[in-house]
């Protein structure tokens, strides 16, 4: 038997590259057959011939047959070495300025450009328009190059940015100035933050929900009619929503030709059957000033729909009730103006992401229930709350959730007297929908919690009760103020103190709440804002 050599090749001196393996990839099992019952001689194939061994091959087995017992035979091993001629290329990936783009109804809050360089701040964060369209968060990169940054980032790693000359606007650095060694660093393509991410931004981004140009065919042709508000884009006439008193604001909507003044209804049921007709942002764009339509959709769903994915356990009726007055609080209206469905919009994204919201007096609903008042006594009995009806469908007097959402606890707590019961009972349920609640103290009389929810500053104190009725009646040896029981005693140090602080700053809610069992109506779970301080 021969051996081959495993030196490299004497003669041409051309490097040579080294053998590629022509031997077929076989699948080792059939899709439909176990390994277990594998056919081995489907695996039987011919050997590629040895260069300088000519050209005999090993005999094909053929299936049901022995293979003849053949000569092993040593493959020829050739070395090639690389010549230093050849390159290596590098690969970039493009990144797009789609990801940093700052959403259009948050750009109206930062100042004006810079008379010189054009960047725009709020608080402590810096903003640039992009001669391209969209507004970006600018930030410098480890060797002090401008860079569009994510408001996760510390260092900024987006494309390259620089000032337009003899303009306020910003632009990408060209490809050909990275390729010239302006930017030595390969670029990558960096994920997106997703909405359970904690953000830093001024207010979050909403996702871009649309990237194709805006395609509706809502013109007015061949002139808007008389008495008709409109915005005229690249020679185009759109009709804008508006109303007679809307507030000035930076942002405007463009809405179908026939659809009349959006309230809370109307609005609904767009979003519910034709989201597509539903209106879209435009702004202006400097310096020109000229007009551009957002082509994204505001909204992804009904209003009602927000509420329910921020609060799972309202009852439908309720979380109806808060989308109409946040709506009607947003626009200070029944009817809807440019300044209503911006705030509307800020405020659902607050809620996505759990950053900060603009506007927190609407972002809350314990925040936007009105006082129930606090009745006198009368002869023979205490003072009484008259708690508001549960059949309201247009008015946010009280918050409710439905027992049949969490049934095995309600039929617990339902059967129990327990003070305790009913604080861990009430804290599962504030938790369950978004907020989080202090600590409750062993104190096993006058129950109550303490909790806040994230996105504003607030803080709530909730005296707990059980009412067979639509009254809750207060005596005065059910109050531990003239029982004489401390704040600490009855909510614990911890909890104590955050009321303290809360009461100095002007930031705490007083409220009332638990069970309410009536018969002929559906049990629920209550909340109600009666302003009695416990201070």
């Amino acid at each position: 038997m021969s051996h081959s050599s495993l030196s490299k090749p004497e003669g041409t001196g051309i490097p040579m590259s080294p053998r590629r393996n022509t031997r077929p990839n076989l699948p080792t099992s059939s899709p439909d057959t176990p390994h277990s019952s594998r056919d081995a001689s489907l695996e039987t194939v011919p050997r590629s011939p040895s260069r300088g061994e000519g050209t005999d091959q090993a005999p094909v087995t053929s299936p049901g047959r022995q293979p003849e017992a053949t000569e092993p035979q040593s493959p020829t091993i050739q070395f090639a070495e690389i010549t230093s001629q050849t390159p290596i290329q590098e690969f970039t990936t493009a990144v797009s300025l789609d990801h940093y783009h700052l959403s259009p109804e948050l750009v109206p809050l930062l100042s004006e450009p810079d008379a010189t360089s054009g960047i725009r701040t709020f608080r402590t964060r810096t903003y640039v328009q992009l001669s391209e369209g969209g507004t970006v968060l600018l930030g410098r990169d480890a060797d002090q190059n401008y860079r569009a940054r994510l408001g996760t980032e510390l260092i900024a790693s987006g494309p390259r940015l620089e000032q337009v000359e003899g303009s306020l606007l910003w632009r990408r650095v060209p490809d050909d100035a990275t390729a010239q060694g302006n930017d030595p660093q390969p670029t990558s393509s960096r994920r997106r933050p997703s909405d359970d991410e904690p953000a830093q931004e001024v207010a979050p981004k909403r996702a871009n929900t649309a990237t194709a140009p805006f395609k509706q065919h809502w013109e007015l042709l061949p002139y808007p009619p008389a008495g008709t508000a409109f915005i005229t884009v690249d020679g185009t006439h759109y009709k804008v929503l508006t109303r007679s008193d809307a507030r000035e604001y930076p942002i405007t909507y463009i809405q179908a030709p026939d659809h009349p003044h959006y309230e809370f209804e109307t609005l609904e049921i767009v979003l519910k059957s034709t989201p597509d007709e539903q209106p879209r942002g435009a702004m202006r764009l400097s310096p020109d000033n000229r007009w551009e339509i957002d082509p994204r959709l505001p909204f992804d769903k009904p209003l009602t729909d927000y509420v329910k994915a921020a609060f799972p356990e309202l009852s439908a009726r309720t979380a109806e009730n808060i989308a109409r007055k946040q709506f009607e609080l947003a626009n200070d209206s029944s009817v809807a103006d440019a300044a209503g469905l911006t705030a509307l919009r800020q405020i659902y994204s607050s809620w996505q992401t759990g950053t900060p919201s603009l506007h927190p007096q609407w972002s809350d609903p314990l925040l936007m229930l009105p006082i129930t008042p606090t009745l006198p006594p009368t002869t023979g009995n205490s003072r009484s709350i008259q708690l508001p009806s549960t059949v309201s469908m247009r008015s946010l007097d009280r918050l409710d959730f439905d027992p049949q959402q969490f049934q095995q606890q309600w039929d617990y707590v339902a059967s129990s007297y327990s003070p305790t019961d009913i604080k861990r009972f009430m804290a599962d349920v504030l938790t369950r929908n978004g907020y989080t609640v202090l600590e409750p103290s062993t104190f096993n009389s006058f129950a109550a919690l303490v909790f806040s929810r994230r996105g504003h500053d607030y803080l709530f104190f909730i005296s707990l009760h059980r009412t067979k009725g639509q009254k809750i009646y207060l005596p005065s040896h059910t109050d531990p103020n003239t029982a004489s029981v401390s704040l600490d005693l009855q909510v614990g140090a911890t909890a104590a103190k955050a009321v303290r602080r809360a009461h100095e700053r002007g930031e705490i809610i007083w409220l009332k709440g638990g069970c309410q069992i009536r018969a002929g109506y559906p049990d629920t779970v209550f909340i109600i804002r009666d302003n009695n301080s416990r201070l």
